[in-house]
C-alpha cells in the first residue's frame, strides 16, 4: 500500500501513524519516510480526510476493514481489504520486515538464545493469546502438543504472548516452554520470530509477523478463515476442525461475540493437538528428530 502511495504522490513526504507499540515495527519495514508514533492511538483510530494543516498535507489515508467500515463479513484477503478501502489494487501483497543481523544477535543474547546456549535445536515459537476469547486454544491442549514436540524433536520452544508471567493466566502455567512474553514486543519480536524455524498460534500478530521475515507458520482457525488471513507468500499452513458454523466472523452480521459464541467456541474446542502436532510433522520433517530410542520426560 505504501508502494501505491508513492506512485501516486511522488517526491511527497510518506508519514505512517500509528500506535506507539508499532513504531519501530513499521520503522523495519523501510517503506515510509517518518512514523508517528500515537501514544493515544485507540482503534479505530482514523485523521479526517480534510485535515490539511495549512496546505502540508496532500492526501489522508485511512486504511479499513469492510467489517469495521460497515460491520458486515470479509470476504477477500486483509491485504486486499484494506487496500480497497483507500482505493488500492495491492500489487505486492506480502509485506516484509528487515530485522538488522546486529539486532537479531542482540534478542539472541537478551533471550538466552545463542548458540552458545541451544546448539544446533530447533527454536520453535507458540502463541496462545491472550486475544478474542472465540479465537483462543485450550491451555490444556497446548501442553499436550508441547510434550509430543519435545518428545520427537530436540528443540527450544519459546512462549509468546503478552502475558506478563505473573501466574495471572493460566498460560503462565505451561512447562517446557522458554517464556519471552516480556520482550515480544517491537523490534525485538520481529526479531525473535525471525530466529524461530516454526511458529505455531492462534490467529494473532505472529501469524502476520512471521509471513513479514519469512518464518513458517501454522495458524490455528475457527471464526475466521486463514484463507484471509494466512501470509500469502510465505510458508503457511491453516488448521479448523470440522463444525458447521465454521468462519463465522465473516457472515453478516458475526456469528460470535468477542467474547464468546453461542456455539460454546465449537470451532476451537473440536481442533484436537494430534492433527496441530501432525502439522508440526509435515513442516519440520525430520530435522533434528530424536532417535527412536532416546527418551524424553513429558512435562504434566
Amino acid at each position: 500500500m505504501c508502494d501505491e502511495v508513492r506512485r501516486r504522490h511522488p517526491g511527497k513526504l510518506l508519514v505512517f501513524v500509528t500506535a506507539a507499540v508499532w513504531r519501530d515495527v513499521v520503522m523495519l519495514s523501510q517503506s515510509v519516510d517518518l512514523v508517528y508514533a500515537n501514544r493515544s492511538w485507540v482503534h479505530p483510530f482514523t485523521l479526517p480526510a480534510q485535515f490539511k494543516l495549512f496546505g502540508v498535507v496532500d492526501t489522508i489515508y485511512n486504511p479499513q476493514t469492510t467489517g469495521e467500515l460497515t460491520g458486515s463479513g470479509e470476504t477477500c484477503h486483509l491485504i486486499e481489504n484494506l487496500a480497497a478501502s483507500c482505493e488500492f489494487k495491492a500489487t505486492a501483497r506480502q509485506p516484509r520486515l528487515y530485522p538488522s543481523p546486529s539486532l537479531i544477535k542482540k534478542t539472541r543474547i537478551a533471550c538466552g538464545l545463542t548458540e552458545d546456549a541451544i546448539g544446533n535445536r530447533l527454536i520453535i515459537g507458540i502463541n496462545g493469546g491472550p486475544s478474542w476469547r472465540v479465537k483462543e486454544w485450550e491451555v490444556s491442549k497446548w501442553q499436550k502438543l508441547i510434550n509430543k514436540i519435545h518428545s520427537e524433536y530436540d528443540a527450544v520452544i519459546i512462549q509468546f504472548g503478552s502475558n506478563v508471567g505473573d501466574g495471572s493466566s493460566e498460560y503462565d502455567h505451561l512447562r517446557g516452554v522458554h517464556p519471552v512474553a516480556r520482550l515480544f514486543r517491537g523490534r525485538a519480536g520481529v526479531a525473535l520470530i525471525a530466529i524461530c524455524d516454526l511458529i505455531i498460534t492462534i490467529d494473532s500478530g505472529p501469524v502476520h509477523l512471521a509471513g513479514t521475515v519469512g518464518t513458517p507458520v501454522i495458524g490455528l482457525f475457527g471464526p475466521t478463515n486463514p484463507a484471509f488471513i494466512l501470509p500469502p507468500d510465505s510458508p503457511a499452513l491453516g488448521l479448523v476442525s470440522d463444525v458447521p458454523c465454521l468462519f463465522c466472523h465473516h457472515q453478516t452480521p458475526h456469528g460470535h461475540w468477542f467474547s464468546g459464541c453461542p456455539n460454546e467456541i465449537a470451532c476451537m474446542k473440536k481442533l484436537d493437538d494430534q492433527t496441530v502436532f501432525e502439522a508440526v510433522k509435515s513442516m519440520l520433517g525430520q530435522r533434528n528428530k530424536r532417535p527412536a530410542k532416546e527418551s524424553f520426560a513429558a512435562f504434566d
